[in-house]
């Protein structure tokens, strides 16, 4: 940029999104594929109880963490234990989730930077939260 090199800060990742950046931490495990999370908590019964609609939510978030905010590059797997994170809701508060997801964007980036060849101008595919980088 003719005015300097631009990034992302936490505070734009708070400002941007709502999302915490100080709390506990989120700690990235190993993923899994979630086709059947999607198929399966597709849409809510008008007649849930309100256990059902709490695993939902849970399967919502735990959707929008695989395939938003913690993404991989097939934007298809997330790990299950994310919903640990998300199974008391007033404990989920505390997590500082945007610093997790500029983190791991981040890191997504630097393995994509390193995915480059000689041959090639294009760095490889990566995952994460990629809107923080248009926004």
């Amino acid at each position: 940029m003719p005015f300097g090199e631009v990034t992302i800060t936490l505070d734009d990742v708070a400002t941007l999104t709502g999302l915490a950046i100080d709390g506990d931490a989120v700690i990235d495990w190993r993923r899994h594929r979630i086709t059947w999370l999607r198929e399966t908590f597709d849409e809510l019964p008008l007649s849930a109880s309100p256990e059902t609609t709490a695993q939902y939510a849970r399967a919502y978030a735990l959707s929008l963490m695989g395939g938003v905010l913690f993404s991989d590059r097939s934007g298809g797997s997330v790990h299950l234990q994310y919903l640990l994170l998300v199974e008391d809701w007033r404990r989920a508060g505390r997590f500082a989730w945007g610093a997790a997801v500029l983190s791991y964007l981040y890191r997504e980036m630097g393995r994509s930077a390193l995915q480059m060849t000689a041959f090639s101008s294009l760095g490889g595919d990566f995952g994460g939260w990629s809107a923080l980088l248009m926004i």
